[in-house]
């Protein structure tokens, strides 16, 4: 389903059904679990730019497009999106002041430090999904509050073989020189995986 309003354009993400979801003790990283089968998941990302988001996030989101998630990511208007497509990902726009996330919020969302940084209404927009623990909240790069909100712990996710060769392929069509890096590192909330099932592992306190 598409919606328009206040410049953006793009797709409603939201779960189609969810059997015996339920939240368990938190711990560091806000882990969640569900107890039946999620039949769709969604997963809406928000960048600065294209290539912010391949660089930091592409393999992972390259990832989940591939096990079946439906990911959108936002981007700027007029921004060439071809690199989006090479990752297998849907592509839509956000301006600021617009809602990222709609009334509805996706099963996932994923966001960009530094468009975290310069836009309040999508930083207390994020802040607010994580207050309802709604959706499973990521974060590529440093943006406080997140860096020291107990509810967000330190997670990686190691790229399959396929995804790090579609990021490098994705960097190239951004003229961003580089090899893609076997590991992608986030800050994370209210996973819905828990850790010995998921792809996004949290990082040991120790390291």
């Amino acid at each position: 389903m598409t919606q328009k309003s206040s410049g953006r354009q793009t797709v409603t993400a939201r779960t189609s059904e969810v059997d015996g979801l339920r939240p368990v003790e938190r711990r560091s990283s806000g882990v969640r679990s569900s107890g039946g089968v999620l039949l769709a998941y969604h997963l809406t990302a928000v960048a600065a730019d294209v290539e912010d988001v391949v660089r930091h996030a592409g393999g992972w989101l390259c990832d989940r497009a591939r096990a079946g998630w439906q990911v959108t990511v936002l981007v700027p208007p007029g921004s060439d999106t071809r690199a989006l497509t090479i990752l297998g990902v849907g592509v839509g726009s956000w301006e600021p002041g617009a809602s990222a996330l709609g009334s509805e919020p996706p099963a996932a969302v994923a966001v960009g430090a530094g468009v975290l940084c310069r836009h309040e209404d999508l930083r207390r927009e994020v802040l607010g999904t994580v207050e309802v623990e709604s959706s499973e909240v990521t974060v590529w790069g440093e943006a406080p509050p997140f860096t020291t909100d107990l509810r967000f712990g330190r997670v990686h996710h190691p790229l399959s073989v396929a995804a790090q060769a579609f990021k490098a392929r994705a960097l190239s069509q951004c003229d961003s020189a580089g090899t893609a890096p076997a590991v992608e590192q986030f800050l994370s909330c209210a996973l819905w995986y828990p850790p010995e099932g998921g792809d996004l592992v949290p990082v040991s306190s120790s390291r």
